[in-house]
């Protein structure tokens, strides 16, 4: 983010990196500030290794940059010297983007489809198109697929389950072993010729693109409904022993997790567990304290083109949920827009104030709200629910009296939270030794930060 006007025009500073202007994609790695690209280069490297895994997760939670890096994936792939062994094709899906078919598997097939065009035999298509129909949604499905197979192949194919599916149910209430056996069967036969069929569009698929492995990469999982998300993982386990087809999920493992959990609540089933079994390789994104600090200064100085902004990389808070890149982000273009405010020259209000008020908003935001005010009275009792113990340490010898005040009881949540405690303890240091001129320094940022639209 070295520019927010690439040659082809603005771009918003919320959305992901990615190619603005086609004839020049190197542009995405001058904005690349966090150099997620160093990553990218090493799960690159990693998909070209022969004992690589069939599924790779990328892990972080909202807003840490997963489309961002596989953004920089695909163009650090697609610009790789030629020399270099093992190309890949990478493949993009953006789950939430069609969630509501229903049918998380069609956009796979359909992105082969467009790879492969019609070299792949008809029974191939049927065997592949039967099992997502089967996954999905069977009229939603049919309504997708028809748009790009055969009409008459579908149908037959929709009609075989649905017969399979009522023979089985009648049989399954006459309890007749001998049926359900040959269910059994039957599935066990199926998901074997799915897997040589998928096997067969992906070998197909590499040779149209002149590439060694295809890497469907799948983004956004974590903001689909949790039935959809379950039945895409259980649906594509039988695709994850194809070779030459590595399957990577962008998401927050502890939201899919969580879904897992919700799904088979009530048995020993762990969320975790399930997607440490099917996935098991990850990469984590995520800021470190020590690392990262220069370049997370670097990017907000950026995005408020100062310079000067007064914020140090050793003041900010080394807390996972703060350091978040796209709460960072945001809280920096909140200090641009107080900073462009008509009477900002009469705000006495640090830069670096503003910034940590509008990042915990950012992070927390219901807490946020309850501390917003233009009240000194209000803001102090909050503020010494942090300090008051500080406060009034004091020695026998201190000749000052203990301070008394009214403090303003927060929510459980709020006062069992150690990371909120650390926070407002750093950020808000200043206000053990100057209190009144603190908290109105507090209350101008406030009402500036609530003139760009916070509460």
């Amino acid at each position: 983010m070295n520019t927010l006007q690439p040659q082809n025009g603005k771009i918003s500073i919320h959305e992901p990196l990615e190619v603005t202007d086609p004839e020049h994609p190197e542009e995405i790695f001058e904005r690349d500030i966090l150099k997620r690209s160093d990553l990218a280069k090493r799960i690159l490297a990693r998909l070209r290794e022969g004992d690589c895994p069939r599924a790779l997760g990328i892990y972080g939670g909202w807003g840490t940059g997963k489309t961002s890096l596989l953004n920089l994936m695909k163009q650090l792939n697609e610009h790789s010297p030629s020399e270099i062994p093992g190309k890949l094709h990478i493949l993009s899906i953006d789950a939430w983007e069609h969630e509501s078919s229903e049918g998380l598997l069609i956009p796979v097939v359909v992105e082969l489809n467009e790879l492969t065009g019609d070299d792949v035999p008809a029974i191939v298509w049927s065997i592949v198109v039967k099992r997502v129909l089967f996954a999905s949604t069977v009229f939603l499905a049919e309504t997708a697929l028809k748009t790009k197979f055969n009409a008459e192949q579908v149908e037959s194919g929709a009609k075989q389950i649905k017969e399979m599916v009522a023979d089985a149910a009648v049989h399954d209430v006459g309890n007749n072993h001998a049926s359900i056996l040959r269910k059994w069967k039957n599935e066990a036969k199926e998901i074997k010729e799915t897997n040589k069929a998928f096997a067969s569009l992906i070998d197909s698929a590499r040779k149209h693109a002149g590439a060694n492995n295809i890497v469907i990469c799948i983004d956004n999982l974590d903001r689909c409904s949790p039935d959809n998300v379950v039945r895409l993982l259980e649906s594509v386990k039988v695709f994850f022993n194809v070779p030459n087809c590595t399957w990577v999920f962008a998401m927050d493992s502890e939201v899919i997790a969580s879904y897992i959990n919700h799904k088979y609540e009530g048995t020993k089933m762990d969320g975790n567990s399930y997607l440490d079994k099917i996935i098991p390789e990850q990469y984590h994104l995520s800021l470190s304290p020590t690392l990262d600090r220069k370049r997370i200064v670097k990017l907000l100085r950026n995005l408020v083109h100062n310079n000067a902004f007064e914020i140090n990389e050793n003041d900010i808070p080394q807390i996972p949920r703060v350091l978040v890149p796209r709460r960072l982000i945001k809280s920096a273009a909140k200090v641009l827009d107080f900073n462009k405010l008509p009477d900002r020259n009469e705000m006495s209000v640090p830069q670096t104030l503003v910034f940590y008020l509008a990042l915990l908003y950012h992070v927390w935001p219901d807490f946020y709200q309850r501390f917003s005010s233009s009240s000194e009275t209000h803001i102090r009792s909050i503020l010494d629910n942090f300090f008051l113990l500080e406060a009034s340490a004091q020695t026998v010898s201190d000749p000052l009296p203990p301070i008394k005040t009214n403090l303003l009881p927060l929510l459980k949540d709020y006062a069992e939270d150690q990371d909120l405690a650390y926070y407002m303890k750093t950020v808000f240091s200043e206000y053990q030794h100057q209190k009144n001129i603190f908290v109105d320094e507090i209350i101008s940022g406030i009402s500036g930060l609530r003139k760009t639209g916070l509460p």
